[in-house]
């Protein structure tokens, strides 16, 4: 098992200094052990982060922002949901109510809604947490 978490940042320094705030990044910018980036950092692809391309009616640039995906599991997935009730009624809560991430988020940042009005998050330090269920079409999917 693992968990993805989609996230937008204003810049790489943005997210990098988040990552290393809530434990997923060491000081030198490696990922800690259960967490993977994607991009991966030192990847060509990481100076830039994943273009995101607007829904249909919105076509021409791309989405602003450092785009990027982060993924725990093992050890870091178990200490991102520890003690914390991951089911209301047999329905998997949202990750900004069942992770430790998600809820500093959800403790610190505002509410973010997307240029198309669809797509959410929250916002803390230049960087948006978005919720996966608000995502109409994800277009890069860790396989």
């Amino acid at each position: 098992m693992s968990i993805d978490f989609l996230l937008k940042s204003i810049d790489r320094d943005s997210m990098e200094a988040l990552a290393i705030e809530q434990g997923f990044m060491d000081e030198d910018g490696n990922p800690m052990p259960g967490t993977d980036f994607d991009p991966s950092p030192g990847s060509p692809a990481y100076e830039a982060g994943i273009p995101v391309a607007p829904p249909e009616e919105m076509q021409g640039e791309l989405i602003p922002g450092w785009h990027f995906n982060l993924r725990v599991s093992g050890e870091m997935e178990a200490a991102q949901i520890e003690g914390i009730e991951q089911y209301n009624k047999g329905e998997l809560l949202p990750l900004r109510s069942r992770t430790l991430f998600g809820l500093s988020m959800t403790a610190n940042g505002t509410e973010w809604v997307g240029e198309n009005g669809i797509t959410t998050g929250l916002t803390y330090n230049g960087v948006t947490f978005l919720d996966p269920e608000s995502i109409v079409s994800q277009q890069r999917v860790w396989q």
